[in-house]
């Protein structure tokens, strides 16, 4: 690792390799160097100078400009000279103090002759006849005409070129070919002269690339050698001050690209004094402004490196802007540099992108990331990132998207060059969009100078309010170098791990850059306003009924009566309201939802929880506390008319955490990852049950195990933990098992045995009852429409018309458990059942991605929303087909055989199989009770004891059931398990912990007998098993628990071959067609059963039937999960 830490460090230092002993931590030593003294005569007297080099520049502006004349001076005891040529006459040359313009003497004759041969001159009264100030340090000033002849240099391949320092400059065109074929490199040229000045050049296609491969080229350069850089003397009492400019041609040719004169560009900053002279509010880098005195435009101190870094790329930047006229770039319009007593400052004048702004309000410093990125609001204090989080910028949708394709563009400009850590500064002025835009403001840009548009606070009305923005894009000029590196090779193992640090490479930067400005950026369309109710139409205040994950709150929401909603009118318990406080970024994605209603290709939709909007309402928020006023989410109430309300939330995602993503931390999202999604069946088959409502008493016997306190103590794990963790690592069949559970689990009595009917909670009922659904009637119906919804459910998917990153959202099943329904419900037909619900919710870190949001994101960030649909729709695909199998196995199929199937049930090793036993399906008369021997997989007897001559039995009775006419099922049979003696003991301290699974086959009991000895059909056991209650350290186990099998008729197959038509998207093909494809799918009788590799096989097949290119990556989770 350290090895290619090392090599990249050394990759990118050879790049800055010329610069290396410029760069430093921009530091106070900014300020220091134009503040200096800490007296106020101190810094009035830099800033004069600053403002008197200024006018110097400007005076010798105005001398080009009118009469073609170049200024030059030199101090004393240094040197001067022109390069040989590059004058064509010289006009004057004086020496004197700065401080005496009179005294200076003309010293022409002197010096004429040696600077027109291009000899080297030392400035001293002895060469120049004459002391014209003795004691002060004097100054030459020369003023010469350029020669206007070019100098045309070639060279060929394989050779270097030798041109003077500042030869960047003079570079008027460059080519680079053969004789037909010539490549334009001017650009790369001043960028190898800029990154290092005065080092001969070597002509290769390494440098200008190969336009003519296999062939002898040549370089061909047109350079004007009058082209050189320009200081000025200024007199500091005894001492001389030079102030220089840097790269002024460069410059020159930039500003002329913007449309900015030189003569209007020193008119704004020596015409009346500069303003400002503050260090930067908003960063730690302690440079100092400087403000135009007509506001246009700004100086700031800038550190060496990042001179050079703008030096370098000026010729690209300038073609870049030309090619870019709206570019949000800053336009940087000068470089200077003062050295002033031994201590030097650069300072760059580039625009005021906050020019036109009648007053600011709020203003902001956006990176993208959120590593140190907040500020303690201050009227006049500039604001950062996490201070922008609860904000979204709102435009005309022309504008925003203007605002995308614009930064998208600068950012990967600024990414060719090797830049990071720039930012966005947005002005926000609260003017109720009554801003007039002057013309002469946006003359930079169409995007400066002001746009109106809507500032979004919350989601409410009252936080959002039409405002004028001013943005623009500054600090672009710090490259990745080695300290970056080092800095980001640190933070990433620390503060990464809960923060987007700021200190990535430049691809990451504008990636991430960018992914900020599109979702705080947005349409007009995008806008979300909540929608707002009164408190009136409901009793309040509203009762706490507990809360979600420990975090948001839920509140019962009960229409008064007589309300005329729609909604009370189907029922008073309706809606339930859920804390707006934890939910806000989930009210976001509903209101949008709403929006898109009934639009094509989002009929996915349908299945969101419905949403009303949101209320303010006096709710009990603790027990003996007064009522609280609270915003509350108003969804659809899951439990609102059931006696009891048996619900799953299943979590979907193969990954339910991402780094980055919604606020998601790395270190939570990395914790997550690998402590919940990695060893549930989140990684099994891309979904988990994450909660479990009222569950059957099953269940609750099988966590008895898990919680034992001998357990919980030596793990230091909480019973609610491991309760939770159970559920996690369930497969679907698993879960929709215990969810389909009706069956009575009877309580011992006081005294001994067992009552003939004590149901569990939930299931105590009279049966069987006239006019209802018997429980097998209810669990085949309940599965059915869980089926025809999830099918339904794909197509839809299929037909949204972008990838949806819904990262941590679930899918709920919910019947009444405590309340068969009435036989009525069969008339309805298929999806009109009414006996159960689905419904996708929890949306907080999801987002609905529309087709225009799309078409903004980096290539990189649609391909990570097309992974995480591809999980999402394989875990659909997946799920149904689990609830597809398992509604095969046990009503597909004529039933011939009952098998029981005795386990010993272990906390962390695989259940110990105890024995089976295959008996022949009742078909007519009554009860059928019997004592039958339990058999090896391999057909031996069942031994115990101490010499194993005790034969392991199970008591049960079987009988026939007779169905009301117009049942959808036939076949019906009843299975009452008694109890389980001598079996094998397989715990070594204890008894066993004894459970049954009931199975039904459609092949006779010899073929059942002689088909487990099959692994394949050993697994076709637990498949669609009904599961007794278990029993712990009992020697001899009492269940008297009683289960229904039953067939569906005929006519009852066919909504089922309906619903995987739709998933399919085969609503056209015949019921003969889904039914061979049926046969094919599931594998559920002994002469069909199926290995794992054909088993996996099918559910693939399964899978791109419903999502055609969605692989299926992910096997069927351990069987490590407690029954």
């Amino acid at each position: 690792m350290f090895n290619s830490i090392r090599s990249s460090i050394t990759s990118i230092g050879e790049q800055i390799n010329d610069h290396a002993e410029h760069v430093r931590v921009k530091s106070d030593r900014a300020f220091s160097g134009i503040i200096g003294s800490s007296d106020a005569g101190g810094v009035a007297a830099r800033k004069h100078r600053i403002q008197e080099g200024l006018r110097r520049a400007n005076n010798a502006r105005d001398e080009y400009e009118k009469e073609g004349l170049i200024n030059w001076e030199v101090g004393e005891g240094e040197y001067m000279e022109l390069p040989r040529g590059s004058v064509a006459s010289l006009v004057s040359a004086a020496y004197g103090a700065c401080d005496d313009e009179s005294g200076f003497v003309d010293v022409l004759g002197r010096v004429e002759k040696d600077l027109m041969a291009g000899n080297v001159i030392k400035i001293s009264n002895d060469n120049m006849g004459k002391d014209p100030k003795p004691g002060t340090r004097k100054v030459l000033r020369v003023k010469y005409r350029p020669a206007s002849a070019r100098i045309n240099i070639t060279a060929n391949e394989g050779q270097d070129v030798h041109l003077p320092p500042h030869a960047a400059e003079g570079i008027l065109s460059a080519s680079y070919g053969d004789g037909n074929t010539q490549k334009d490199i001017t650009l790369e040229l001043q960028g190898a002269l800029l990154i290092a000045p005065g080092k001969p050049v070597h002509v290769s296609n390494e440098l200008f690339g190969d336009p003519a491969p296999g062939k002898p080229k040549m370089l061909s350069v047109s350079y004007d050698p009058s082209r050189t850089r320009q200081a000025f003397k200024l007199q500091t009492t005894k001492e001389l001050a030079t102030f220089g400019l840097v790269s002024p041609w460069l410059f020159r040719d930039l500003c002329s690209t913007v449309g900015v004169t030189m003569k209007s560009l020193y008119a704004s900053l020596v015409d009346e004094e500069l303003t400002g002279g503050e260090k930067e509010v908003s960063g730690k880098s302690g440079e100092v402004f400087w403000f135009s005195s007509d506001r246009k435009f700004v100086l700031k101190t800038i550190a060496d490196a990042e001179i050079a870094t703008l030096v370098r790329m000026l010729p690209e930047y300038t073609a870049y802007l030309a090619a870019n006229p709206d570019s949000m770039l800053t336009r940087y319009l000068g470089v200077f540099s003062l050295d002033d007593n031994g201590i030097s400052t650069q300072f760059v004048v580039m625009n005021n992108i906050f020019e036109g702004a009648p007053h600011m309000d709020v203003m902001y410093d956006l990176k993208g990331t959120t590593e140190d990125r907040w500020v303690d609001p201050e009227p006049g204090k500039c604001l950062k990132d996490n201070n922008f989080a609860e904000t979204t910028a709102y435009f005309d949708d022309d504008a925003a998207t203007g605002i995308h394709r614009t930064i998208t563009s600068d950012t990967k400009f600024l990414e060719k060059q090797g830049i990071m850590d720039y930012s966005l500064m947005v002005a926000i002025s609260r003017d109720g969009g009554k801003f007039q835009r002057n013309p002469a403001t946006a003359r930079f840009s169409k995007f400066m100078g002001g746009i109106k548009g809507t500032e979004a606070n919350g989601v409410t009305e009252d936080t959002i309010q039409e405002v004028t923005y001013f943005i623009g894009m500054v600090d672009m000029l710090v490259t990745y170098g080695w300290k970056k590196v080092a800095a980001h090779i640190f933070k990433s193992s620390t503060i990464g791990m809960n923060e987007e640090i700021d200190t990535v490479a430049p691809d990451r930067y504008a990636s991430r850059f960018r992914a900020f400005v599109g979702i705080k950026v947005r349409g007009v369309s995008e806008k979300c306003v909540v929608s707002t109710l009164g408190a009136e139409p409901f009793v309040t205040p509203m009762p706490a009924l507990g809360r979600s994950g420990g975090t948001a709150a839920f509140f019962k929401a009960t229409y008064r009566e007589g309300v005329p909603d729609p909604e009370a009118q189907l029922s008073r318990n309706y809606w339930i309201g859920k804390d707006l406080a934890r939910a806000k970024d989930e009210v976001a994605f509903y209101e949008v939802a709403k929006t898109l209603q009934g639009a094509e290709g989002w009929d996915v939709l349908k299945w969101m929880t419905p949403y009303k909007g949101v209320c303010r309402c006096p709710c009990e928020v603790k027990a003996g506390e007064e009522a609280k006023p609270v915003d509350v989410m108003l969804l659809r109430n899951g439990r609102d008319g059931y006696q009891t309300c048996r619900m799953l939330d299943v979590k979907i995602g193969q990954v339910t955490a991402v780094a980055g993503w919604q606020g998601k931390s790395a270190l939570s999202a990395w914790m997550q990852t690998n402590t919940i999604d990695a060893v549930t069946n989140s990684a099994g088959q891309g979904f988990r049950l994450e909660g479990f409502d009222s569950p059957p008493e099953t269940l609750h016997t099988f966590e008895e195990l898990l919680t034992e306190q001998k357990l919980l103590k030596t793990t230091a794990v909480s019973a609610a933990k491991v309760k939770r963790f159970n559920l996690q690592r369930m497969t679907a069949c698993q879960f929709v098992s215990y969810f389909l559970d009706l069956h009575e689990v009877p309580k011992a009595k006081a005294g001994g045995g067992y009552p003939s009917s004590s149901a569990s909670v939930g299931n105590a009922l009279p049966y069987p009852e006239p006019g209802l659904l018997t429980r097998v009637e209810t669990q085949e119906l309940v599965l059915l429409s869980s089926i025809e919804e999830l099918a339904s459910l794909i197509k839809a998917m299929r037909e949204v018309q972008a990838p949806q990153q819904w990262i941590g959202s679930s899918v709920m099943f919910c019947f009444d458990c405590g309340a068969r329904p009435s036989r009525e419900v069969l008339t309805r037909g298929p999806r009109k059942w009414g006996v159960s619900r689905l419904h996708i919710f929890d949306w907080g870190r999801s987002e609905l991605n529309l087709p225009q949001a799309h078409a903004r994101l980096e290539a990189d960030q649609q391909v990570e929303r097309q992974k995480y649909w591809s999980h999402y729709c394989g875990a659909i695909g997946k799920l149904l087909y689990d609830c597809c199998n398992l509604y095969v196995s046990r009503y597909w199929h004529a039933k011939k055989t009952i098998a029981f199937t005795v386990w010993d049930k272990d906390q962390f090793t695989p259940d110990d199989f105890l024995g089976t036993v295959a008996l022949p399906m009742p078909t007519s008369g009554g009860p059928t009770a019997g004592t039958h021997e339990l058999s090896t997989y391999s057909g031996d007897p069942v031994k115990s004891g101490m010499l194993r001559g005790t034969t392991g039995t199970i008591q049960a009775t079987v009988s026939a059931l007779n169905l009301i006419p117009g049942s959808r099922l036939e076949g019906v049979a009843t299975v009452k398990i008694h109890k389980i003696e001598n079996c094998p003991k397989k715990d070594a301290m204890s008894p066993n912990d004894t459970f049954v699974e009931v199975t039904a086959f459609p092949e006779e009991p010899a073929v059942v007998k002689e088909g487990v000895k099959r692994p394949e059909v050993q697994s076709l056991l637990r498949l669609g098993a009904h599961l007794t209650s278990l029993k712990i350290d009992i020697a001899v186990p009492v269940f008297e628990e009683e289960f229904e099998l039953a067939t569906l008729t005929e006519e009852a197959r066919k909504p089922l071959l309906r619903a995987l038509a739709t998933a399919f998207g085969e609503e056209g093909a015949s019921d003969a067609d889904v039914q061979a494809r049926v046969n094919l799918l599931f594998h559920n009788t002994v002469q069909g059963a199926a290995n794992e590799q054909k088993a996996s096989s099918s559910r693939n097949t399964f899978l791109t039937k419903c999502f055609p290119g969605v692989e299926a990556t992910l096997s069927v989770a351990s069987s490590f999960s407690y029954r």
